[in-house]
């Protein structure tokens, strides 16, 4: 072995013996070796952990890829230099050593000089330290392989951080992170525009519930993200530096370092004030249309109301005409029948004072003075009747004129309440007996056929509730009116079954009735309070009376609050300002 080459084993067992650092025992190694062979040039090749084969000469920063078939050459010495020369490895001569075998397959050593070529001796002064040298080169061979993985994550982490950073620049939507004292440390370009900031000395360093509308909401979100780790679609309003409102929805995380206390918070905020504008809309949208739905109920019963007070006046009207036909003539000849009667008992009166004794066998035969005085009673009767017929067909007629009657008008609530009892007559003289407590009012301001149409309301539930219970005896309706300040009070008390207590919040409600099926349509109170409530400023209430049933109270303006009355006013102030006197 030449003299040199053994000094230069001798030198790699002591750097072995004495564990000095693989890699600079390799690089001075083979420095010592390239110098007594003459080399120009060195390159180590290798094959590494994902079987690819790579080429690494001094100087170059990063590894050559190789493929099997380029690598071939190395085994055939003639064209090895041709191969290395496309590594950049330019010599005229080449030396190329296998190094290992099996696990260290496809790794060599090349050597390269221009002066001379390479001997069988060079070639076998390398060979024989081959075998000392190979823990150095496996070194180099893991050296070689970590540093390309190094290098390998190093460019991972730096596309990785690319990524974020561009993630972190571009997103549309605020990106922040804060300490443990919530204190900003970081906002991307999204969030400052967000909080009407331009410059990012205007966040770093300020605590971030100066930028929250509500304390207590930042609170609650710290307060979820300590106990959970995290938080998703967290609502929260910031705040501009204008002062105006931002609704956002906010997730965020929680950073812990090694005792489990908060290092730091990322968070990323979404702006939904449009969503959150046309939730509004919406909302104030459906509010409306509900409202109109309303008013178009309330218009629609009040419809079906007139046509039901149209139709009410036209059908009394038509049977008041109807009856007075044929009253008109039999009032007629009941008084020529009552001359006639009277004409009959005079002549036999002065039959009776001529001659006496010729008629006192007819007298007593036909019974005259009983036909005579039965005759007398049958016409009082008869007149009796006649006159509560044509009573009542007056009371119809002018209910009907009051029932087609909508304007506001003078009205006598008195009269008002005699003629609607005229009409309500057949509901009510079969269950319950009407007592009359009609106070002095002057006439007030009104629509006469409305105010009928809710007194016949009133008056025909309390009779059908008497009746309803079904009981033996007649019931007990008590109408009674009153001035009190500047209204007049109208009171309707039975005693039936009442209203209990956890209804009457409802008995004014559209279709609500607690009568039977068939029984009612539930609009009656709700009418009667739109009319008496809405139409005339008035007050419609329902209380137990102490008669024990339901006590209706109706409470109307004597003048009433609309501009320009129709008819009357300043009959109706008249009588107003002599009744307060």
């Amino acid at each position: 072995m030449n003299p040199e080459v053994a000094a230069i084993a001798d030198e790699v067992s002591y750097a072995l013996a004495n564990e000095e650092e693989d890699e600079k025992a390799y690089e001075a190694t083979i420095l010592r070796i390239a110098a007594v062979l003459g080399a120009q040039g060195r390159v180590f090749i290798y094959r590494d952990s994902q079987g690819d084969i790579r080429a690494l000469t001094p100087g170059q920063p990063n590894d050559i890829l190789l493929t099997d078939d380029q690598a071939s050459p190395l085994s055939r010495g003639d064209e090895a230099p041709v191969f290395l020369a496309t590594l950049g490895f330019a010599f005229a001569y080449a030396l190329v050593i296998p190094v290992a075998r099996n696990a260290m397959d496809a790794c060599f050593m090349a050597f390269g000089r221009n002066d001379r070529p390479f001997d069988e001796d060079n070639a076998a002064a390398v060979a024989g330290l081959i075998p000392r040298l190979s823990p150095l080169i496996s070194a180099r061979y893991r050296l070689a392989r970590s540093e390309r993985a190094r290098r390998e994550a190093e460019r991972a982490l730096k596309r990785n951080e690319e990524r974020l950073e561009r993630l972190f620049e571009e997103s549309h939507d605020m990106i922040y992170s804060v300490d443990n004292d919530d204190t900003i440390i970081s906002i991307n370009s999204a969030g400052l525009a967000l909080l009407g900031l331009r410059e990012n000395s205007k966040a770093i360093g300020k605590e971030f519930s100066s930028f929250v509308y509500t304390g207590t909401d930042r609170a609650g979100l710290l307060k979820k993200v300590a106990s959970q780790g995290y938080v998703d679609n967290f609502e929260i309003i910031l705040k501009k530096a204008s002062g105006e409102p931002v609704f956002c929805i906010e997730s965020a995380y929680c950073f812990r370092d090694a005792s489990g206390k908060t290092s730091e918070i990322l968070g990323f905020i979404k702006d939904i004030s449009e969503r959150i504008m046309q939730e509004r809309e919406l909302w104030k949208t459906n509010m409306e249309l509900a409202a109109t739905n309303s008013k178009l109920k309330e218009a629609e019963v009040l419809m079906v109301q007139h046509e039901k007070l149209a139709s009410i006046g036209q059908l009394a009207a038509g049977v008041a005409h109807e009856i007075n036909n044929p009253l008109s003539f039999l009032m007629s000849n009941h008084t020529v029948f009552a001359q006639f009667a009277k004409t009959i008992r005079s002549a036999w009166e002065a039959i009776l004072a001529s001659s006496p004794g010729a008629v006192e066998g007819i007298k007593d035969r036909f019974d005259i003075a009983y036909v005579l005085s039965e005759m007398d009673t049958m016409l009082a009767e008869t007149n009796d009747g006649l006159t509560r017929i044509m009573a009542i067909v007056r009371n119809l007629k002018s209910f009907a004129r009051e029932e087609m009657q909508t304007t506001i008008v003078s009205y006598d609530i008195n009269k008002g309440i005699e003629n609607t009892l005229i009409v309500a007559r057949n509901e009510i003289k079969y269950v319950a007996d009407v007592e009359l407590r009609l106070g002095e009012l002057p006439e007030i301001e009104a629509s006469a056929g409305e105010i009928n149409q809710v007194l016949l309301n009133l008056l025909v539930n309390s009779a059908q509730a008497i009746e309803g219970q079904k009981r033996k005896d007649r019931g007990h309706i008590v109408i009674a009116t009153k001035g009190v300040g500047d209204r007049a009070v109208c009171e309707i008390s039975d005693d039936g079954p009442g209203v209990p207590d956890e209804l009457r919040h409802r008995i004014f409600d559209p279709f609500f009735t607690t009568k039977g099926p068939g029984k009612g349509t539930g609009l009656g109170l709700s009418i009667s309070y739109d009319l008496i409530v809405k139409k005339h400023m008035g007050a419609l209430s329902v209380e137990r009376s102490s008669l024990g049933g339901a006590l209706f109270r109706i409470e109307l303006p004597f003048l009433h609050p609309a501009v320009g009355i129709e008819d009357g006013q300043d009959n109706v102030k008249g009588a107003l300002q002599e009744y307060s006197a």
